[in-house]
């Protein structure tokens, strides 16, 4: 059964060997309009590579290796499709750090702890879940500690999203292609947990995930998403994760536990928190950048509509979700708004999203957010300042605080208190006609007994 799927998987690229080209790369008769812009997007995403050894499975004709080797000290090169192989050797003659193979990725063989990052682009779509599975078993083996893996894969539709002249997929033949939940992977990235030759267990710190932006500019598509993870040591009560649980989880308990927030949240009409923080947000400057966090731990339905916030102030949003499952709802509703103004990303935490900024040298004008002194430490709560703009505004609507307890902490931070107002009967009344507004959500419990808008700011 194994074998004969992957014949099916060869048989589907072997009908574009005879085009070893970028639009065969993509599956794209539009791909030269994208590559360039695709390419630098995923690069620009990568740790520095200086002395570094890398291997790029799925390769094809080397539009990444070329990058990948002009900075690493050794790439290897894999693909199955020998005529794209042939391609990549020509077009990458000039390098000598590069070595080449012709053989499939679920057989790779390489050594343990021998690579510093395995990057793949557009890989574990072609690969059943068993096979998925196994691949990030062997992508763990063969990382150093604290060598990264990248992986980029289309999810829940083509990357040509729902156009069919675009599209490189043969209409008359079954597509043996998996788009997966976006969710899936993040949570099969953090669930691993592997036990090497020297009996020491590892994960995966999975530091984000977001969507590619070329495809968001040019073909409205937010469902194109990357990841980036480290094998770092397990903690220490983790227990070693076996390939049935992992595939189970993955074939069926993470795949029904989306169908059913997909189910709750898709069909949001509006979000209950609009009601309430849209006087006080009404002084926020037009034509700017919002940094927006929506931890949802009180309540799945308790986060921030960064589309309206787009429509009513003219502005640029990067809104973090930390739940996997919330993540990829709203990534069904960019795609179904097509707001590029609005972009969603996911971390572990608030901090994970600040150094991810930090490390782009990114500065926003506002802050918005439900839960942010509940959920975040002091620690990460230091480090906002280092992505706002001197004098931004902060906003959080926070449950069940004390307010002496909040203006003590916010004034060891070294933040500026403007304002601490009781919203709690405006909240409770706005849950109420939300549930009462969504049919399917009737039964759903008003969250939080008291609840508070915090505005404060970045010192200057």
């Amino acid at each position: 059964m194994v074998n004969a799927r992957r014949l099916n998987f060869k048989n589907f690229w072997d009908k574009y060997s005879d085009k070893p080209d970028t639009n065969s790369m993509m599956l794209n008769n539009s791909a030269e309009e994208l590559e360039a812009s695709d390419r630098a997007d995923i690069l620009a995403s990568l740790p520095q590579l200086h002395n570094k050894d890398v291997v790029d499975i799925g390769a094809g004709i080397g539009r990444f290796t070329t990058v990948l080797a002009e900075t690493a000290r050794w790439v290897l090169s894999t693909d199955f499709i020998d005529s794209f192989i042939q391609k990549n050797q020509e077009r990458n003659a000039h390098l000598g750090n590069i070595n080449y193979a012709v053989g499939d990725a679920v057989g790779l063989q390489m050594d343990s702890s021998s690579v510093d990052l395995v990057f793949t682009n557009w890989l574990m779509m072609y690969l059943s879940d068993e096979e998925t599975v196994e691949f990030i078993f062997n992508c763990m083996r063969w990382l150093r500690p604290h060598g990264v893996v990248h992986l980029r894969e289309s999810c829940s539709e083509p990357s040509t999203g729902r156009s069919k002249t675009k599209s490189m997929h043969d209409a008359a033949n079954a597509n043996p292609t998996h788009y997966r939940f976006s969710s899936l992977y993040i949570n099969l990235l953090r669930a691993v947990r592997y036990r090497d030759m020297d009996n020491k267990l590892w994960r995966f710190n999975v530091q984000w995930s977001c969507s590619v932006p070329t495809y968001i500019k040019r073909s409205n598509n937010w469902r194109q998403v990357h990841w980036l993870a480290e094998k770092i040591p397990a903690e220490e009560a983790a227990t070693e994760t076996t390939f049935e649980q992992l595939v189970e989880l993955l074939k069926v308990t993470w795949q029904q536990g989306q169908e059913v927030w997909d189910n709750k949240l898709d069909e949001e009409k509006y979000v209950w928190s609009e009601k309430v923080l849209t006087p006080v947000l009404s002084n926020l400057p037009e034509d700017s950048t919002f940094f927006l966090y929506t931890p949802r731990t009180i309540s799945p339905y308790c986060h921030i509509n960064a589309h309206y916030l787009a429509e009513q102030f003219n502005a640029n949003i990067w809104n973090t979700e930390i739940v996997p499952e919330y993540y990829r709802t709203s990534l069904t509703k960019s795609n179904n708004l097509k707001d590029q103004r609005v972009r969603f990303g996911w971390n572990n935490s608030l901090s994970d999203s600040i150094t991810y900024w930090q490390q782009k040298e990114a500065i926003f004008d506002a802050f918005v957010a439900t839960e942010m002194l509940s959920t975040t430490d002091d620690a990460a709560l230091r480090q906002l300042p280092g992505v706002m703009r001197a004098g931004a505004k902060i906003f959080s609507l926070e449950p069940n605080c004390n307010k002496s307890e909040v203006i003590e902490r916010i004034e060891k931070l070294g933040f500026v208190l403007n304002s601490f107002t009781d919203v709690s009967e405006q909240c409770l009344e706005a849950q109420e006609n939300y549930f009462k507004d969504h049919e399917h959500l009737k039964n759903e419990q008003v969250a939080g007994t008291t609840w508070a808008i915090i505005e404060m700011a970045v010192a200057n």
